[in-house]
Formats: C-alpha cells, structure tokens, sequence
C-alpha cells in the first residue's frame, strides 16, 4: 500500500506517531545540560615535578631532559613541548586525538616511575595530570573583611572550601592570596658557632626527634595493640626545648641557637577586591557536568554560607562563566523564536492562505522538539554549537513541508479534492524531496566525521543538523500531507488588496522569468561565459579574503596582565597592580576587579593580573575590544616591565596560551634561535598590527652564584653536598616538619634572619662541618659573585625553542601569520625551525579538514543525485551552481568585513546543501516534463515558472529565517553572525544564478548526452553490420 495514502488514510494514527516523538523531546529537554561547548576528550597530559631550589637551568638539565628522553617514544604522540622555570618542570604531552587518554596517561605514570632513580633524590613526586576540557573553572568567589590574614585564610580552608565542595557537581575549589600559619625556626649564625653546630645539624636534629611513627603491634594473650611513637612537640614552647646536642653532658636547646615563632606563613600570593584585600576561591566543576546547573547549585549554597560568615566578612561573585553561557544560549533561542516566525510569515505572504500556513508551521515545532530526544540519546548537550546547528536549521526544518504544501495547493487550484490533491501533490514531490533532505545530509554528513580538536567540536554541529533535517522530511511525509488533506481549503485564501498585489507581482516575476529564461536558453554560449567570469570574480574575493579561528567574542571580561623585572618582590607586583586597578575602576561600565599575583606551582611573584568584570554588553556604549584597545594606549609600562591586555575568557581558552599569536622558534643552536627571536621581536614591536608583544624566554633574573674553591675546599674535607644543602635549608624556607595543634596542621621552615638574608655577604659567615668535625666559614671555601640566570627556558621537541607571543589589533589571524612567515624566510638561518601553535597552529588543520569535508561532502551530493536522476550527466548541471553560490558568501563577507572564521566555513557547508535543492528542484519537475514527452527548452521553460514560487519561498524563508541571527547584537553573536551573512549572501546570488545558469547547463548536458549517445548508437550500429570476404565479392561479381 502507498505509505503516503496510509498516513492520510489513519490520521489519529499518524498524529500519535508524531506526537510521541514531540513527548520524548519534551521530556529530554529539561534533562540536557548546558554548557559553553561540547564535552570532549583532548589527550593532552602534563607531567609536573618540583625541585626545591633549583634554577632554570638545573631544572633543564637534570629533571626535565631524562623525563623528555623517555617519553619522546610513546606510541601516538603528536607533540612534546616543556616550561622550565625555578623550582618546577612542567611537561605537557600532546597526543593524536584517536589515542584513548587514559590508556596515554598510564603509559607516562609507567615511564614516570621507571625514570625516577635518573632524577634527583630530593625532587617531590611527579604530578601527572589529563587535560579535561569538561573540568575547568566556572566561578571565582572572592572573600574579603576586617579579620587578619591569618584568621581570614583559617575560616577559608575550614569552613568555605568544605562547604562548598560538598556541592553537587562540584570537583575542586583552589584557594590562593591566603597566609596560613606555620611555625619558622630562625638560626642565629653567631649562636651556632658559639655551640659549635651547623645548620645542617639543627635541621637534622628537628627531623630526628619531632615526629609520630608506627613501630609494629603487640601480641598480648587477650588483645593485640598498635604500638606508636609520639615525640612531636605539642606547644611552640615545647619544640624550643628540643635538645640539638649535649656536649661535655650539657644539653643544647633549639631555642637556644634559634628563634622560634609562629606566624602567618610569608606571602607568596595576593588577591584584592578594589581596593580591599581578599582571598580568592576558583571553583572548578566535575567533568561532564552541568556549568549553569552547578553554578546555581553554588549560588544557593552561598546564600547559606553568608550566614555563617564572621562579623563584616562578605563572599562574593568576581567572575562567573553561567552568566555568558546562559545569555548567548538565551540570545540564540530569541534568534530562533523570531527567525520561525519571519519563515512562516513569508510562507503566508507567498501563499496567501492561512490553512496552509498553519500546516508548515506545525512542522517547525515538531521537527525541533523531536530533535531534542535525539540530541539527549546521543548525550549532547545545548551548546554554543548545537544551538547553532538548530538556528540555522530553522529555514530548512519549515522548507521540506513548503514545498509540500505548495504542490498540494497548486493540485487544489486545479480542481483536484484535498485528499487525493494530498495524495498525489505529495507522491510527485517526494522523490525531489528526499533528494534535497539528503544533499544537506550529504553535505553535513562529513563534518561529523572530520578529526583533530576541530573534529571533537563540530561533531554535534554535523549531527544535530543531520538529525533535523531526516525528522523534518519524516514530518513533511506524513503530518503534512494528513493535515493538508484534512486542513487546506481554497475558503482559506486571504482576498484583500494587500495580497491580491502580492499575488500579481509574483505573477509578473514568473513571466518575467520565462522570458529572461528563454534569452537565456537561446544565447547559452554568452550566459557559460558570464559565469565563468562570476566564477573568477569568486575566486579573486577568495584570495582577498582573510582567515581566522574563531572570531572575537564579547564576554564582558578584560585580563590586564603585569610582568615586573625577574626577582621583583610579591609587594612591588602588588602596589603597581593596585595602581591599574585603580585606573581601570573609573571608566564607566566596568562592574569590578579582581587583583591577583604569584600563587601556584610556580610561585611567581613578579607577575599579576586585574580581571575586570564589565556590565553586559547591552549596558555599556562600548565593545571589550574597544576597552582593550583604550587600556593598551593609557596603561603605559614602566621600563622593564610588560603588560598585556587579553580576553578574560574565551572559548578558545582549552588552546593553552590566551595570545592569538604564538610563534615558535627552535633550533640546535641556541645563540642562532635567541637571535632569530631578537630580531623578530624588534620587527613586530615595530608593526602596528601586532600589540603585546612578548617571548617566553626570560634573562637576566639576579643571581647569586656561590665559587666553591675545589682544592681549598677538598683540603680542609669538605664536600660540595653538604655545602649545597647547608644553603638550601637556610634560603630555599624548606619545610622540615609538621606541627599539629588544636586539629590544625602548620609547615616547620628553618631560615635565617632578615638582616642576613638582606646583605648577601653575610651568607659568608655560615658554617659547614668538615670531615674531620671542625667547622669552616663559607667565605673561607667559596666565593660569593652577583651574576644572572635565565627565568624560564622552554623545549619543543627536545630542544630549546622561544615562543613568540602576541595579539592582534586591526588585523586578522592570517594575515599576522603571513607577516612572520615572510620574515622568518627572508631573516632567520636554516638551523632555526618555525611554527605556529594556539590559533595560528589549528588554523591551518581546520581548514583542510572543512576543504575535505566539503569534498567528501560533494561527491556524497553526485552519488545522490546520480541515484535521483538515474544519471551520470544531469546531476552535473546541478553541481555546476555549487560553485557559484561561493560568489555571494564571499562578497556578503567582504563586505561586512569579516574574516573567513571557522564558523563562516560551518555556513558555506550549509549554504551548498541549500543550492543543491534549488537545482534539485528545477531538474526533477524538468525531467517528469520530459518524461510526458515535453522537448529539453519546452520543459525547462515550463518548469521554470512553476518551480520559481517554491524556491523563492524556500530560499526567502530560509533568509528570513537567518536574519535575526545576522543582526544579532547579544552575547555570543561573534559566533553566529558570520553563519548567517555568508549563507544570506550565498543564498541570494545563488538563487538567481541557479534559476539562470542551471538550465542552460542541463540544456548543454543534454545536448551533450545525445550526441554521445549517437555515436555510441551508430558504434553499435557498425558493429553488428557482417563482414564480407574480399575475394568472395570478387566471385560473385564475375558469376
């Protein structure tokens, strides 16, 4: 039985069907998270490991180089790319994005561990941690009153971070410009050589005699005990009692050779609110969960905690990432509301029948809502990406059952009764309809497929549409022709003058069309050559055009970043932070900020930011871009220092660096590659499209380098190890112990006093113990020389590189690559390798993978239309108008002035679906004409007109369905803007060109095909005429 006839046949049958599935995307709506982007996996692992006083260069040389080493040959790795800096050797592994992460991760714990007897003895145990883009920061909280420090960090780590972990979907909440307590033992030099110690033998003794340990259980007849050792001091008082040695019987005491207090640790981070000081808290989620949805579940758990805060105290919100996420997910379901509603107004402009509006637009909310079951199937989520996938979709969910309608309608005007004008308007059209709901299957089919981090985040982008469309061509093919077998009348035409005009322009557009078809038709040499030319005049806009990743956003979040001279003190960083705080909180819109410096692994205290909060973008009179530009010109740097304006966010954030451009410079030779990166530096600081210019190699940090005298050293039996440790104890604040009291835990450091720490000559008078028991001055057994060491070295491929750093300002990504491209050919030796990383290094991947997905999705297109047409040749007329509906989305583009962004790509795949279906359209009604006997120009002239109204109407609603998202000026619109002008702007120029050039191509082809097929014919012909005997024709002529 006709399954069209059924679903008219059974209507309550075919309602339920739909129905059902408008209940599953009801009840999975509000089960679907919603987040900025998808949740991926990146294989990306860091392997991080400390060495307490070591400089960059040891770090380099004896922890990082023998990890690279091994893990230089693990299987799958894409790059290996290392930050040394003081103390800390950050490691960060880059894998192929087919390998599985945690299988990755074991890999390098394995190496890690078999590794550790090369590494030196006194490095704390490697951190290896998986890069989850899932698990990242949503919330800063900043806790601020008039209690000390000490009592302020006491009730952030007790009551604050608890509290708020316990938090549903909540994974880690990191404190920093917090000072907790710790107890310090100062050693008096001049004591200690009184009593005859060292320092090494203070610290020997504290570790030796404070502390708890397990020493096995007893084996008593009716009990068995653990047995513990407890010789931790319990008071301060106590630990200045511990005996270090007793010589001739007479014990020496701690206290007696060293200070002991306790006290707030000393500082080496800060966070201020304005002007006040104040203790951030950064609240990172779990993986996979919901950011709006926790960060609500934060903010109902903050409204509690305000009651326990002490007296003056406030928490509050400095940064929240919900807020953003919630707005432009708001904006792009206006932008859908108002774009449906444009599309069903041009359905009943153009048909002028309110019964047969009705029937379209009853297709619109019931494809959409039945995306959403699939969507929550699948585990997507509503993101920046599926929202947009289901904006674009709004002209094409409404377009399969305009067409449809249309037919059906036009089968009513000719007298035929609904239901079988539903019927047999329907079964003509449903080949040509399956076949355009597949050519945009075909085109968005290959971008579910393409790989790389590009890959993992359009992956929803090619599905959802995919999806969408299929339920829009279910709904065409059943809801709609019962509706319009039970709903269309010709009572419902809307008569009023208004209409009637509307009417008669339409008209006059399809005589118009014939005719201009027809001059077409008979002048086709001239009409192939005029598109040829269009064709060129495409590609010169191409080359013209730039590219970019993804487009500047307006998150209503400014990062000014300041970086003082290597060995600034935390309270320099801190006053000059304050000073541009203080600077920025005058300019009108800006909500607060937020001062933070040092804090981390890290440590470093010569670097700062302000995170400015601005109002939302619809309060204030002008762009984030527009304040960073302000702040780069009014925030002028002290000599030696830098500062940076960046985004306080992005959605490019999981790229690593913020900086849009990041150059990487290595080479074996290292003088080579530090003056390669000079000059280069000197070149962009030079050109005004690049700002913030920086690298991230850092000299010149003050140090002090200490000369051992080998041989003095070796005669008087002294080994460089003790000599080492004696100053690592003494100046790197080590920790030596735990003391515990009141449930409370604090560090134990040993250090000397202020005044020998600040005149560096007076390290020389600390002792070392020779191997005969005597003790020796420093100064006797080295000298003390002011030198410099680099602040931090970087590796790429195991060998040092320079990363130069910089943003862009009045150009574009490519253009800024094409500018260092250029100068490294032209300036830097072959021995200094480039290349791009960030932005600039997914760019180029990007775009080939959208070329070959636009390829693949191409032949995928003939295959279908091969299938429809039973033909080689016809799908190629079709074909030939992809290329033409480049003209308009580049122009549309370059007119607006913006750059060819991975977005503006996601819009060109969509636009040459929608041509196709033009063409789709024209041929298939051109070819059932021939079919009933019509010549190639008589059915072309005929189908033409008849198929004008249906793709006008398609392609108009399809515009006006795309118009709210092109003048979108909310949060997010960055994103969705270029989407829309280059299919707006393909759309136009290709309808026109379609309805022109499309024609005149099949008329070509076929010509083409008959001639083919008549030498084929006449071969044949040949082929099976006999072949005579020359000497029996001889014969029969003389018989």
């Amino acid at each position: 039985m006709d399954p069209i006839k059924l679903f008219i046949r059974r209507p309550i049958f075919t309602a339920m069907l739909l129905l059902a599935l408008v209940v599953f995307g009801l009840f999975s709506w509000p089960k679907m998270g919603v987040d900025m982007m998808p949740d991926m996996d990146i294989p990306v692992v860091t392997v991080v490991t400390v060495l307490p006083g070591a400089d960059p260069e040891t770090i380099e040389k004896d922890v990082t180089e023998p990890l690279e080493e091994v893990f230089n040959t693990l299987p799958g790795l894409h790059t290996l790319t290392s930050v040394n800096v003081e103390n800390v050797s950050q490691i960060i592994i880059r894998f192929d994005m087919e390998r599985d992460i945690d299988v990755a991760a074991q890999d390098i714990r394995d190496r890690v561990q078999s590794t550790l007897s090369k590494l030196p003895t006194d490095i704390q145990t490697p951190l290896i941690q998986k890069l989850d883009p899932g698990a990242m920061p949503i919330l800063t909280l900043a806790f601020s009153g008039p209690l000390s420090a000490e009592r302020m960090s006491n009730f952030a780590e007790d009551e604050l971070k608890p509290a708020l972990q316990q938090i549903n979907g909540v994974g880690t909440v990191t404190i920093f410009g917090d000072q907790q307590s710790e107890v310090r033992i100062t050693l008096d030099p001049t004591r200690l050589r009184a009593h005859g110690l060292t320092p090494l033998d203070a610290v020997g003794a504290v570790r030796a005699q404070d502390l708890d340990l397990s020493s096995g259980r007893t084996a008593e007849s009716h009990v068995e005990r653990i047995v513990k050792l407890k010789a931790e001091a319990r008071s301060v008082e106590e630990l200045r009692t511990l005996v270090l040695s007793s010589p001739m019987g007479i014990p020496v005491r701690l206290g007696e050779v060293a200070d002991v207090t306790q006290g707030p640790a000393e500082p080496r981070s800060l966070a201020r609110l304005g002007s006040s000081a104040a203790i951030g808290l950064t609240v990172t989620k779990q993986s996979g969960a919901n950011t709006v949805q926790v960060v609500s579940n934060i903010l109902a758990g903050i409204a509690g905690l305000q009651q326990r805060l002490p007296e003056g105290c406030e928490l509050q919100v400095v940064h929240d990432d919900s807020k953003y996420i919630r707005s432009s997910i708001t904006a792009v379901q206006e932008d859908m509301g108002i774009g449906g509603v444009l599309a069903v107004v041009v359905v009943l402009i153009f048909l002028r029948n309110w019964r047969s509006t009705l029937v379209s637009a009853v297709a619109l909310p019931t494809s959409v809502i039945g995306t959403f079951a699939f969507m929550h199937l699948l585990g997507f989520t509503f993101n920046i990406v599926t929202m947009l996938a289901l904006t674009l979709s709004i002209g094409l969910l409404i377009d399969d059952a305009i067409v449809v309608i249309e037919n059906v309608v036009r089968h009513l005007e000719n007298g035929v009764p609904p239901m079988r004008a539903a019927a047999e308007g329907t079964r003509q059209i449903a080949i040509a309809v399956l076949a355009v709901t597949l050519s945009v299957v075909a085109m968005f089919l290959p971008v579910a497929f393409m790989s790389g981090i590009i890959g993992r985040v359009f992956v929803q982008f090619g599905v959802t549409v995919v999806v969408a469309v299929m339920i829009s061509y279910a709904v065409s093919m059943t809801l709609t022709p019962m509706m319009s077998s039970r709903v269309l009348r010709e009572e419902g035409r809307l008569d009023r003058w208004v209409w009637r005009l509307v009417e008669r322009v339409i008209s006059a557009m399809e005589r118009v069309y014939r005719s201009v078809l027809g001059a077409l038709l008979r002048h086709r040499a001239f009409t192939l050559l005029s598109a040829v030319a269009l064709l060129a005049v495409s590609v010169f806009m191409a080359t013209r055009l730039e590219f970019s990743f993804i487009p500047k956003q307006d998150m209503s979040s400014v990062k000014v970043s300041l970086e003082l001279p290597p060995g600034s003190r935390l309270e320099e960083t801190g006053r000059q932070l304050a000073d541009i705080a203080a600077i920025i909180q005058k300019i009108p819109g800006v909500r607060s900020t937020f001062i933070t410096a040092g804090g981390g692994v890290k440590e470093e205290v010569n670097k700062g930011d302000v995170l400015v909060t601005l109002e939302p973008i619809r309060e204030r009179s002008y762009s984030q871009q527009d304040l960073q530009k302000y702040l780069r010109a009014t925030l002028k740097a002290v000599p030696g220092t830098m500062i940076s304006v960046v985004d306080g966010s992005s959605i490019a954030g999981g790229l690593g660096r913020p900086q849009d451009i990041q150059f990487e410079l290595r080479g074996t030779d290292w003088e080579a590659v530090l003056a390669a990166a000079t000059k280069v530096e000197a070149a962009m600081k030079a050109n005004p499209m690049f700002v913030d210019v920086d690298m991230s190699y850092r000299a010149g940090k003050p140090q002090l380098d200490v000369l051992v005298d080998r041989e003095r050293a070796a005669s008087l039996g002294i080994l460089a190890a003790p000599l080492g440790q004696s100053l690592r104890v003494l100046l790197g604040r080590d920790k030596v112990g735990d003391f515990r009291q009141g449930g409370r835990t604090s560090e134990i450091k040993v250090m000397l006093p202020d005044d020998v720490l600040a005149d560096p000559l007076a390290l020389g008078s600390v002792q070392v113990r020779t191997l005969m028991g005597t003790l020796v001055e420093l100064r006797n057994v080295a000298k003390l020389v002011d030198g410099t060491s680099a602040g931090q070295i970087d590796h790429g491929a195991q060998v040092r590189q320079i990363t130069m750093l910089a943003n862009l300002q009045g150009a574009s990504l490519s253009e800024g690559m094409r500018f260092l491209n250029e100068f490294a050919t032209a300036e830097f030796p072959p021995t200094v390798k480039t290349g791009f990383t960030g932005m600039g290094g997914e760019l180029g991947d990007a775009m080939k993978e959208f070329v070959m997905a636009i390829f693949m999705g191409v032949i995928l297109l003939y295959i279908i239309l091969a299938a429809q047409f039973e033909s080689l040749i016809h799908p190629l007329s079709i074909m030939m108008a992809l290329p033409l509906a480049v003209i308009g989305a580049l122009g549309a583009l370059f007119l607006v002035n913006q750059d060819m962004s991975l977005f503006a790509m996601i819009g060109m795949v969509m636009l040459l679906g929608l041509v196709a279906k033009n063409g789709i359209l024209l041929i298939e009604f051109t070819n059932q004409l021939r079919e009933k006997g019509h010549g190639v120009h008589e059915a072309l002239l005929e189908a033409g007109p008849v198929r004008l109204r249906p793709i006008l109407m398609t392609t108009v609603a399809m515009i006006a369905g795309m118009t709210p998202v092109a003048l979108a000026r909310g949060d997010g619109a960055e994103t969705r803007v270029p989407m829309a002008i280059a299919i707006i702007g393909g759309l136009i120029t290709s309808t026109f060109l379609t309805l022109g050039i499309v024609p005149v191509v099949y008329s070509v082809l076929d010509g083409v095909r008959a001639r083919l097929g008549a030498l084929w014919s006449r071969g044949k012909k040949a082929a099976k005429m006999p072949v005579v005997d020359a000497s029996s024709a001889k014969v029969d002529e003389g018989a």
